[in-house]
């Protein structure tokens, strides 16, 4: 079992690892320390032992959010990460997408390299861009990445049509061309309410969540177009729209 950690790794891993051998094993140190009949030589060695073996245990009790697991699990995944990137040495299109020379295509750990001609958009897990590139028929720039249920996050290079929606900044967009998440760069008419520019919104088919610009929630049904509380009612009568 070889994780490539580094000697400090490796000793808290290990430790916490054989935990059956090493915890008995500080017990008995710490005993050794307590005991007043042993020398004081003995209980300092002793001491020094048992808070070497326990001081794993506690750090990995105590890891906030796993981070030593997530750790572990980006030394297995990392050597294959490394073997599905691929830094483009001239201009090429990837996957329906114009890149540049430089751009940085991570592949999925699971498709095959030696079909990177073929690969498609469900192929990539996200392409890291030198220059700005079309997406979707979008100008985006920096980072172009999928998301858990196979969205595209990527980050607009001005304002622009989103699939009609007036964006700026990050957006999300479906597998399927539909927009799922953006921010307005200019009043909207959605559903009869005027959403003022500012607001971040949320679409799927069923609702619509909107964060308006002085951070107030309205969340409507996109089915019939209804606020779904009192609360709702309320701030979304602040924003009907009434034609001139």
């Amino acid at each position: 079992m070889d994780f490539n950690f580094d000697p400090f790794g490796k000793y808290l891993f290990y430790t916490f690892y054989y935990w059956y051998i090493t915890v008995p094993i500080a017990f008995l140190l710490l005993w050794a320390c307590l005991h007043r009949n042993n020398r004081p030589g003995i209980r300092w060695i002793s001491g020094i032992g048992a808070t070497v073996l326990l001081f794993p245990m506690v750090v990995m009790v105590w890891d906030p959010g796993g981070s030593i697991n997530n750790g572990i699990n980006k030394r297995e995944v990392r050597p294959q990460k490394m073997l599905h990137t691929y830094i483009l040495k001239q201009p090429e299109t990837t996957a329906g997408i114009a890149l540049s020379a430089g751009d940085t295509v991570f592949y999925a750990t699971e498709f095959d390299m030696n079909s990177r001609k073929e690969a498609q958009l469900n192929d990539i897990d996200s392409v890291h861009l030198s220059k700005p590139a079309r997406f979707f028929n979008l100008q985006v720039k920096d980072i172009i990445r999928v998301g858990l249920h196979n969205e595209w996050n990527v980050t607009l290079t001005h304002q622009q049509l989103v699939f009609g929606w007036p964006c700026i900044g990050e957006v999300m967009i479906g597998a399927d061309s539909t927009f799922i998440r953006g921010t307005l760069a200019d009043d909207y008419i959605l559903l009869g309410y005027r959403l003022p520019k500012g607001s971040e919104v949320t679409y799927d088919s069923d609702y619509v969540n909107i964060v308006l610009p002085n951070l107030e929630l309205l969340t409507i049904t996109g089915r019939t177009g209804r606020p779904l509380s009192e609360e709702d009612k309320q701030q979304a009568d602040l924003l009907k729209y009434k034609r001139p």
